[in-house]
This record gives structure tokens, C-alpha cells and sequence, in this order.
């Protein structure tokens, strides 16, 4: 009985999105009010009145760094969309990587995980939604596009996630890293063959599927490798470079062999030239007809500006270590009675904020319209961050409460056998909280305790939770929410969960298989 009543919050969230098919704030409220009505109704679960309103409190507090995120990259968004710069941008990818399908598997195995590695909190899929859209693909595909960058998650805001499990468990975070790349090893190739299904049909998967393996290969063993050198931290941000680059010499393979045979042998000058002039003329026809239309003339320089901004100042950020450090010690808002600890300096939120900033300069002729763009921002941003508090503070009644607990050690019960559920459990907790940091916060010590009691190796259980946690983020309300927000397509959140919901499923599935057949 107390698992069904530990289960009714969830099984209310899953028939309000995608059985009856409503709005993510109706869900996230009806969600909410059934996770209170449990501690109500049923003693087992029983929480005194101050002992819910720190849970609903907790929850508002773990929004709070996701809104931090949330609205500056929409607000950097519709800076650009306000002098077409996401066009431009767009344009300036295909003529990079000439060939469509490739541009796609540049931006969901390449530059999403790169943005999500470096950033975390869902970046990868704010910055990289747009970019879709700017290059022809629908609101849909766009969203679908987008949520499969975020294959990297364990790694993602330079592997917290992983660290964090990893001193939880008293565990080396580069063996949970490189643990986590071996169980997750096939999904890069299985995302990015999806990827292509989506944006091309079947045509697109024949074309290009020996490019996705390819990828997909490069960015596993990238990870894998870099995970042990030089750690965990880097391995997402230079296993996804690993991919952009082989993409775009890949893409360009012709060119690079006419340039190598030029220096040889002094030929086909005229032509090169003709090409670079053929790509600047075009870069100006598209400012020029930007121009006739009412938006102001920028150049492609000015509008990848903010994102070479944004990348540099992260980076920094986060590999000179005194700069770190200090960062994550002064102006941080932190109260310990509810959980909050938000370095405002070191949030990849105030790096965003800085870069739109910046693009206000940049871009010279959007002074004018700051308070229109604002209020753009702003209406796209409210309709999300009500949705994604109620689920957050769904999340924290349901853990005061003692009901995942409870889940987990109904789980626990079964032993050795155990390894076929720990996967699944590790899945739940990253899709009730959106984040497979508080995911590995919520269950690592379960797993550890699971593994002292049955004898299972704690390093694979370990993988399993940080890596079927982190995909299952993917199809979580939270995650649905932010991409929804991106395309600006109200209810998105029911379509992403519908036609995502079997892909992460499977991927778990994957997971789940390969740690039976790694532990004996």
C-alpha cells in the first residue's frame, strides 16, 4: 500500500501530460496538490504543517538556479532574433558544414554537449533550440533536436553531477566518470541515428548513419578517455570538441584536399577566392534583406560574438582555480535550513546575463528596443517557471516526506537481484527532480548502502545511477519545460514526452543490460 501511495504524485503527473494532454502548469500544480494531499490523508507519509511548508519552501529554492539560467538565455535569444542574428547564425553553420544532416549532428553531438559541459542547468538545449530554428527545422524538431543534446549530461556544468555522486560514495570521480561513459556507450550513436530520423526521415539515416556511428564512437571514447586525463571535469567539454572538429574537416574534407593540393602545386587560386568572395556576398545579401525588412544590418562577427563571449568567461570561470574559488565564496546567497546555495557570481546564470549585456553593446542599435525585448523574455519566461516550481516542490514533499525513501528500500529488498531494478530507480529520481545532481544527492547513499548489503560492485551501481539518471533527465517535466520555453510553443512539454518518452526508455533499457552483463 505504500508504494502505490508513494507512486500517486508521479502517476498524476504522467495522466495530466501525456493522457489528458494539459498544460505544463495545470500538470505541475495537480502534481503538487497530490503530493500534499498524500502527507495529509496518509499517516505513513505525515508532515507536520512547518515540516511541509521547508518542503514547498526547498523547492521554490532549487528553482531559483534554474531561473537564473532560464531567463538571460532568453532574453540573450531574443536580442538576437531582434536583428535576425539567429538567421545569420544559421546560415553562418551551413556554409561551415555545407550539408544538412551534418550541420545536425554538429549541433546535437558536437555543440549541445560542449554548451551543456561547460554550463550545465540545461544550457545546451536553451543555446542550441534556436539554432535549429534558424536553419529551417520546425518548433517540434527543433525541441526533439534539442533534447537529444543532452546526451552528456553527466558530464554536464563541468561534471557536478558525477563529482558530487562521487564524494557521496567515497568513490574516484574519473572512475565513476569513465564507469558511467562504458554503460552509456552506445546512446551517443543512438541519439544522433535519431537525430537524424527527425530532422531528414529515412533518407537522412542512410545518407549519413556512418558519420552518427562515427560521432557518436568519438564522443563515448572521448569521454571515457578524458574522464581519467586530465579528470572528469573537462572530459564532456573536450570530448564534444572532438566531435565538432572531426565534423567540420569531415563536412570539408574537399576543400582541406584542394587547399592541400594547392600548396603543392600553386593552383586553383582564382577559384578559392571566388568561393570566399561567394560566401562573403552572401552573408551581405542576407544583412541587406534584413535591412529592407526593418532589422538592423549586423554582421556574422557580431552575432557569434555573445556565444565566443559566453564560452571564454565560463571557461575561465571554471578552470583557473583561485578565480573558482573565489567566485564560488562571495555574493552567495545560502541558507542551510532550506537548501540554498546560489554563488551568484559562479552560476552559469550571471555568465549568461553578462553576455546579453555585452550583445546590447554589440550589437549597437537594440538600446532602443531593451524594453520590448525585456517584456518578450519575460512572457515567454512566466508560463515555464510556474510549471517547473510546482514540480520542484513536488519533488522536495515527496522526498520530507519519506516517499522516494521508501521506494528505494522496497527496491533494496530484492538483493543481488537488485541490479535489475537500480537503473530503473536511478531513471525515476532523475526524472522527478529535472537534475541528475539532485538525482545522485537523493540516491547515492541508498546505493551505496544497497551495495555494502548484497555485495554488488558499487562502482557499476554507481555508474548505472549517474548515467540512466542523467538521460532520464531528458523527458523530465523540468527539462521539457525549458525546451518548450526555448521553442515558444506552449504544451510542448506533452508532444517532447510523448515521442521522447520510448527513446529514454530504451536507452535505460541499454544501461540496464550492460551492468547485468557487467557485474557477474
Amino acid at each position: 500500500m505504500e508504494i502505490i501511495i508513494a507512486t500517486m504524485p508521479l502517476w498524476v503527473a504522467i495522466v495530466m501530460l501525456v493522457v489528458l494532454q494539459r498544460p505544463s502548469q495545470q500538470a505541475g500544480l495537480a502534481t503538487l496538490i497530490a503530493a500534499i494531499g498524500s502527507t495529509l490523508l496518509f499517516p505513513v507519509f505525515r508532515l507536520f504543517p512547518g515540516q511541509l511548508l521547508l518542503a514547498l519552501v526547498k523547492g521554490l529554492a532549487t528553482s531559483l538556479s534554474v531561473f537564473y539560467v532560464l531567463f538571460p538565455s532568453l532574453l540573450l535569444y531574443y536580442l538576437l532574433k531582434s536583428v535576425d542574428g539567429m538567421s545569420l547564425l544559421g546560415q553562418g553553420i551551413a556554409r561551415l558544414v555545407p550539408e544538412r544532416d551534418l550541420q545536425v549532428l554538429l549541433l546535437v553531438i558536437g555543440f549541445a554537449p560542449f554548451a551543456e559541459s561547460v554550463s550545465g542547468f540545461g544550457v545546451g538545449t536553451i543555446l542550441v533550440i534556436p539554432l535549429f530554428l534558424a536553419l529551417g527545422y520546425s518548433s517540434a524538431q527543433s525541441a526533439i533536436l534539442g533534447i537529444l543534446g543532452q546526451m552528456a549530461v553527466p558530464w554536464g556544468g563541468l561534471a557536478i553531477g558525477t563529482v558530487l555522486g562521487a564524494e557521496i560514495t567515497n568513490l574516484d570521480p574519473s572512475i565513476l566518470g569513465s564507469t558511467t561513459a562504458l554503460l552509456t556507450a552506445p546512446l551517443p550513436v543512438v541519439y544522433g541515428l535519431v537525430a537524424l530520423a527527425v530532422s531528414g526521415g529515412k533518407k537522412s539515416v542512410q545518407r549519413r548513419w556512418p558519420e552518427a556511428i562515427a560521432a557518436g564512437v568519438l564522443l563515448t571514447i572521448g569521454v571515457w578517455g578524458f574522464s581519467w586525463i586530465p579528470g572528469v571535469e573537462l572530459a564532456g567539454v573536450l570530448g564534444s570538441t572532438l566531435v565538432m572538429s572531426f565534423l567540420v574537416v569531415w563536412a570539408n574534407r574537399k576543400l582541406f584536399h584542394k587547399l592541400f593540393h594547392k600548396l603543392f602545386h600553386k593552383a586553383k587560386r582564382k577559384r578559392t577566392v571566388n568561393l570566399v568572395n561567394s560566401a562573403r556576398n552572401s552573408s551581405e545579401k542576407t544583412a541587406h534583406d534584413s535591412a529592407e525588412h526593418g532589422i538592423t544590418k549586423v554582421s556574422l562577427g557580431q552575432v557569434i560574438a555573445p556565444y565566443g563571449i559566453l564560452t571564454a568567461i565560463l571557461l575561465i570561470s571554471r578552470l583557473v582555480v583561485p578565480l573558482k574559488i573565489w567566485l564560488k565564496s562571495h555574493f552567495v546567497i545560502s541558507i542551510a535550513a532550506i537548501n540554498l546555495n546560489l554563488p551568484l557570481l559562479y552560476n552559469p546564470g550571471f555568465y549568461l546575463l553578462l553576455t546579453a549585456l555585452a550583445t546590447v553593446t554589440i550589437l549597437g542599435t537594440v538600446v532602443h528596443k531593451l524594453r520590448v525585448i525585456t517584456r518578450q523574455a519575460w512572457q515567454q519566461f512566466i508560463p515555464g517557471a510556474i510549471a517547473l516550481a510546482c514540480f520542484l516542490a513536488a519533488s522536495q514533499v515527496m522526498q520530507a516526506s519519506g516517499m522516494i525513501a521508501s521506494l528505494g528500500m522496497a527496491a533494496a529488498t530484492l538483493g543481488d537481484k537488485y541490479i535489475w531494478v537500480a537503473p530503473w530507480l536511478a531513471a525515476l529520481g532523475g526524472w522527478i527532480t529535472g537534475s541528475n545532481t539532485a538525482s545522485n544527492a537523493l540516491l547515492s547513499q541508498l546505493q551505496q548502502e544497497v551495495s555494502i548489503q548484497s555485495g554488488l560492485p558499487l562502482q557499476w551501481l554507481m555508474g548505472a545511477q549517474n548515467g540512466a539518471s542523467a538521460h532520464a533527465t531528458m523527458i523530465s517535466p523540468a527539462r521539457a519545460i525549458i525546451a518548450a520555453t526555448a521553442v515558444g510553443w506552449s504544451g510542448a512539454e506533452v508532444f517532447l514526452l510523448r515521442q521522447m518518452g520510448l527513446v529514454v526508455l530504451g536507452a535505460v533499457a541499454v544501461i540496464m543490460s550492460l551492468l547485468v552483463l557487467a557485474v557477474p
